[in-house]
């Protein structure tokens, strides 16, 4: 089955000490269903937008306290109806930048901004989700146009192009499609830049690190899990340079 994970970005305007990428899977029925509620819930015209929602703009301006927590919760009714699993994956922006810094020069290093090490690793996750779900899933990735697209994009080409056991190469063979579109053509990136919003207000909190249930994946990735990510990256390189140098030598050693 094709599954589709809905994405959409916070914390990247340098000013947040988290970068967050977030979003929803669910079949294109499950989205389509989901566009059809959250366009009733706002009426036509009416675009969402989690930072106008906080800050009380329009189209929100004036809205009582009790209005904006039953829309609250008819939001979040109407994503828990239509979704699999919500899933988000933020970083720690100094601990990563110290990481990178303390790698550079290390062999087979290739450092990622924050938010395309997000994307990476949501990528892998959210693979590794869906194997529950059903082992010969496929997945695509849609975001909304902005000044990440060409990044993540580039990202999720390098990713494709892995191969191999070894996590996190895995999971590549799974994605089959990335796509962007402009702001206000899919409601399902509504529901994702509010879930991004609300995950990364309870990320900014500090008390949040990991939650992993069937209904949310949530991952904070510190200092311990950025140096992880990257060994076990690197790690993943040279055994597939030695698996390919040793094959190279096998087949030298049966020609001569």
């Amino acid at each position: 089955m094709i599954f589709s994970a809905r994405l959409d970005e916070t914390g990247t305007d340098g000013l947040s000490p988290y970068t967050v990428v977030a979003g929803a899977v669910s079949t294109d029925v499950g989205w389509g269903k989901l566009e059809t509620a959250w366009g009733k819930l706002l009426g036509a015209g009416t675009r969402y937008h989690w930072e106008e929602f906080q800050d009380r703009d329009d189209p929100f301006a004036g809205w009582s306290d009790f209005k904006r927590k039953r829309f609250v919760e008819r939001q979040e009714k109407i994503i828990n109806r239509n979704s699999i699993f919500r899933v988000s994956i933020g970083v720690e922006s100094a601990a990563h930048a110290e990481v990178k810094k303390r790698m550079r020069g290390i062999k087979g290093f290739r450092p990622d901004s924050d938010y395309g090490l997000c994307l990476r690793y949501l990528m892998f996750a959210t693979s590794e989700q869906l194997s529950k779900v059903d082992p010969g899933h496929r997945l695509r990735i849609l975001v909304e146009d902005g000044p990440w697209t060409p990044g993540a994009y580039e990202t999720y080409l390098r990713v494709t192009a892995m191969t191999g056991k070894r996590k996190p190469a895995r999971h590549a063979h799974r994605l089959v499609g990335f796509a962007s579109a402009p702001k206000g053509v899919y409601r399902s990136l509504e529901a994702a830049d509010y879930l991004a919003g609300t995950e990364h207000a309870w990320m900014a909190t500090g008390k949040h690190h990991l939650r992993r249930t069937a209904e949310r994946l949530s991952v904070m990735l510190t200092r311990k899990e950025l140096e992880q990510w990257y060994a076990g990256m690197i790690e993943g390189k040279e055994a597939r340079r030695a698996f390919a140098s040793a094959k190279k030598a096998s087949y030298v050693g049966k020609s001569a």
